[in-house]
């Protein structure tokens, strides 16, 4: 494949091919076989030929590193000696350019004569030159002479010019001048015009694979021959190093697939080191710089005149260390080029390239890549350039550029404000990447940082520490105590304090300190949202615990405000059966979420929007929140005193929807052992749940029974918390201890009387009424209360439930069809299936939700998942799972068929 180009074409025509001329053919040469050099070869055995003729020629050969130059001047210098002519074969190394003439020492010494005394200088003008020429045709005495020097550019500048002046001696000097060169620093250029011009190119994929085979014989399956080929890019010294590995070492075939890219890559970095220092500073500045430098830029920071840029990037192309856009075609080589320089060098050298670039106005991200790499600076612009990268960076989600950007950030000196929301930012990234580092540069800004007026950066520092489970009561408690926290920064602390979950009963005592109570009338709104949650938790006085929640949700947000405790009321309204209410404030509070782009808080808030669906039985729209919340935020990332609770929810909402399969699952992918705190009753009640779903209530009692205990140490015996009770009690019917499970269900009943809710007592005589059985005598009058309480206590699944078994039980018919209707609508396995074993029809499917309608028309509209996402401000998760139930809901195969099907079934408005 390669190709010698002349710029003497017509010297050669009618030239005696080597052969008749005497000259043995390159076969009988001793020396390495070149595989596709053919025309090559025979090009420098006519030039051999020519000189022993009298006739005086120069060749420049050049290529990519290891293309073969050495082995061809090797095999020219072989068929001189072959035909009895003179041999100099001087190979240069990196060293000889310290020194004068080296080239010209070793010439004269393979003539076997003495050095002129004019090489003993340092180099010289013309004059000097000239008269070297003459001493080495003196020294030739006119016999033909074969001078082939390899790597030239290696050599001192002397030599290199006193070449350049032998390349021009006249016709009757007979001297075969061929200068090797690598591609990129092939700067010398022969002084004659008539010169011949060889560039080795790759050698082809035939080639390539004949070599593997040859070498390697039966060890040379396909896929080795492959990866020969693409790895090594037709690169003959690749190739050889790689075949001789694998002769020598056999263990080196289990890497075959990486071996011949790796030796490539180990082949470019050597060259690094015997770079000149015009191509070195280059180098340099290209592995420092990323895109929207330009070359402007790029030559003002390598120290090289704008015009000679392009030039010297093209060398850096042809030595294969430049990629065609400008890049490194090995990242190591960026490594190792700056790892020639010292310390202080090199962060001197980085400083100037991200000064450069913010001066110039380059893209945040590039310039904070260029810093990341520096020391101390001391600069305002420093922290202002890694802080927008790293915003920029969360907003595709966090890693590992994001908080370098951060840490690097905190390294710079900062007043304390802007120290907090620094810690704030990669804290809140870390969450996602490193949990603990996360808590702990979060914890930082709560009990650390000095400086009045950071309330805001403390509470979101705690919130979000909340939002994920994390929040150390230790470190609540020295927040809590620094003189330079505001009244109602500490007010909050406080009620975040009794919120965090642990174990209230012990908290007073913790690590000796100490806290107060909260007030028995908080006029604080997160006291009032932590006093109603706690209160509704224990199960007494609902019209307080409304009254709180309303109170703290009443309050507008104010910059020492916690969306975790306002949060908090949320779920106290939610105890209370006040769902609607709890619905408009939730989502206020996902609102918020959002808009502090938040990761953790939006997904706390969409998983406890999930709690929400499921107490209401919206179970399709709960699946959806916490797809998404998993999507923003793994379930493995939550801190362990929640993420039992994340689990038990979507085990919780599978089970409820009658995909027992599914619940399994989720208690499996993301195994959790309870610990404390309480999300560990969550995952208790619903390993039992799971288990009571697989017909297994044996094994089912322990896991409900420790929830039970758990929850009841704490005083927390509402049952619309966790109604362990009544699931405890289906297991021991099981197991034949009808008694001891009236005793459960009657505690139950008690516990949701004295609460008082509607939806609470309903669902109590509901849960009695299906865990004794049509035989009870009491099971009729269970599931009419049920029925009368839960009609419009928005919990809808219970409420058909009731429903369906009193239709079963011998009640009115319009049950049934009030029961079917909420069953389409809301499309619960459970309850089709028990409608269609009472009453032998199918039961419709419901319509499209509004969240799934809105979904839909953009959909139909040729919007995209991620536009759609975008626009409804929701995951791409949810809107699949919007999509995926609006096909089967309108009974279609996918997107094509959209629009059709909502204007056919009346759904497009």
């Amino acid at each position: 494949m390669g190709s010698p180009g002349s710029e003497d074409a017509p010297a050669r025509t009618g030239r005696t091919p080597p052969e008749a001329a005497g000259v043995p053919p390159q076969r009988g040469v001793p020396g390495p076989r070149l595989v596709e050099r053919d025309e090559e070869s025979a090009l420098l055995a006519a030039l051999v030929h020519d000189v022993r003729e009298g006739r005086p020629a120069v060749v420049t050969v050049t290529g990519a590193p290891g293309a073969g130059r050495s082995a061809l001047l090797a095999s020219v210098a072989a068929t001189a000696r072959q035909a009895r002519l003179r041999v100099a074969h001087v190979p240069c190394c990196p060293s000889d350019g310290t020194r004068p003439f080296t080239v010209l020492h070793q010439v004269f010494t393979a003539l076997g004569s003495p050095l002129p005394a004019a090489a003993a200088g340092d180099g010289g003008g013309a004059r000097v030159l000239a008269g070297l020429c003459r001493e080495l045709a003196a020294a030739v005495d006119g016999r033909p002479l074969v001078l082939a020097v390899d790597d030239l550019h290696w050599a001192d500048a002397a030599s290199r010019a006193w070449l350049h002046a032998l390349s021009g001696l006249p016709r009757e000097v007979p001297v075969l001048l061929v200068v090797g060169q690598t591609g990129g620093l092939d700067t010398w250029r022969p002084r004659a015009a008539a010169a011949h011009a060889i560039r080795l190119r790759p050698l082809g994929d035939a080639a390539v694979a004949g070599l593997v085979r040859e070498r390697l014989g039966a060890g040379a399956d396909e896929r080795l021959v492959e990866h020969a080929v693409r790895g090594s890019g037709g690169n003959p010294a690749v190739l050889a190093e790689g075949l001789n590995r694998l002769r020598m070492e056999p263990g080196f075939a289990r890497e075959q697939a990486a071996l011949f890219t790796r030796i490539a890559g180990e082949r470019l970095l050597r060259l690094v080191d015997g770079l000149p220092a015009e191509l070195t500073a280059v180098l340099r500045a290209v592995a420092v710089c990323q895109d929207g430098f330009g070359p402007r830029l790029l030559a003002e920071l390598a120290g090289c005149p704008p015009e000679r840029l392009g030039g010297e990037l093209a060398r850096l192309r042809a030595l294969g260390l430049v990629t065609a856009d400008g890049g490194l075609t090995e990242p190591d080589a960026g490594q190792r080029v700056l790892g020639r320089m010292t310390g202080s060098e090199r962060d001197a050298f980085f400083t100037r390239a991200a000064k450069l670039g913010y001066e110039h106005g380059v893209a945040n991200a590039a310039v904070a890549a260029i810093l990341r790499r520096t020391r101390v600076i001391g600069e305002p612009w420093v922290v202002e350039v890694l802080c927008a990268a790293a915003r920029l960076g969360q907003g595709d989600g966090p890693d590992g550029q994001t908080t370098a950007s951060l840490k690097r950030a905190l390294r710079e000196p900062l007043e304390p404000a802007r120290r907090a929301a620094v810690l704030l930012d990669l804290g809140a990234a870390e969450l996602l990447l490193d949990q603990d580092a996360g808590d702990r540069h979060l914890a930082q800004v709560l009990s650390e940082v000095d400086g009045s007026g950071l309330g805001g950066h403390r509470l979101l520092a705690a919130d979000l520490l909340n939002a994920r489970g994390g929040l150390n009561e230790r470190t609540l408690i020295a927040a809590f105590r620094r003189p330079d926290v505001s009244a109602a920064e500490r007010a909050t602390l406080l009620a975040l304090y009794w919120l965090a979950d642990g174990d209230p009963q012990d908290r007073s005592t913790v690590g000796g300190y100490g806290m107060p109570p909260l007030p028995e009338r908080p006029s604080d709104p997160a006291q009032a949202a932590v006093a109603a949650v706690l209160l509704a938790r224990r199960g007494v006085r609902p019209a307080r615990v409304r009254g709180l929640a309303r109170a703290a949700l009443a309050q507008p947000m104010a910059e020492v405000t916690s969306l975790t405790a306002r949060a908090a009321a949320v779920r106290a309204l939610v105890l209370t059966g006040d769902l609607t209410e709890a619905e408009t404030h939730g989502e206020d509070v996902l609102a918020r979420a959002r808009r502090r782009r938040s990761r953790t808080l939006i997904a706390r808030a969409l998983a406890e929007r999930a709690e929400r669906h499921l107490a209401a039985g919206t179970l399709d729209a709960a699946a959806a929140d916490l797809a998404g919340a998993h999507e923003l935020v793994p379930p493995r990332h939550w801190h362990s005193m929640l993420r039992g609770r994340v689990i038990a929810t979507e085990a919780r909402v599978h089970l409820e929807a009658g995909r027992a399969d599914l619940a399994r699952q989720a208690l499996e992918r993301d195994a959790v052992e309870p610990g404390p705190g309480l999300g560990s009753a969550f995952l208790l009640y619903a390993q039992g749940a799971v288990l009571l779903g697989e017909d297994r209530p044996g094994e089912a009692l322990a896991p409900l029974r420790e929830c039970g205990r758990r929850l009841s140490a704490r005083g927390w015996e509402n049952p619309e918390v966790l109604p362990w009770r009544s699931a405890a009690a289906k297991c021991l019917v099981a197991a034949g201890e009808r008694e001891a499970a009236r005793l459960l269900l009657a505690e139950e009943l008690a516990a949701a009387t004295a609460w008082g809710t509607p939806a609470a007592v309903g669902g109590a005589h509901l849960a009695a009424a299906l865990t004794l059985g049509p035989g009870d005598p009491g099971h009729a009058g269970h599931l009419e209360q049920a029925v009368g309480l839960l009609r419009g206590s928005g919990s809808h699944l219970r409420h058909a439930t009731a429903l369906v078994e009193l239709a079963a039980a011998g009640g009115a018919a319009d049950h049934l069809a009030e029961a079917s209707t909420l069953a389409a609508r809301y499309r619960w396995r459970p309850i089709v299936g028990r409608l269609r074993e009472l009453t032998g029809r199918p039961v419709a499917e419901g319509g499209l939700s509004e969240a799934q309608r809105r979904v839909a028309k953009l959909a139909a509209a040729g919007t995209s998942n991620a536009g759609i996402a975008v626009e409804l401000a929701v995951t791409r998760r949810t809107v699949e799972l919007h999509l995926t139930n609006v096909y089967r809901k309108l009974g279609i195969d996918g997107r094509g068929q959209l629009a059709e099907a909502l204007a056919g079934s009346g759904e497009e408005g």
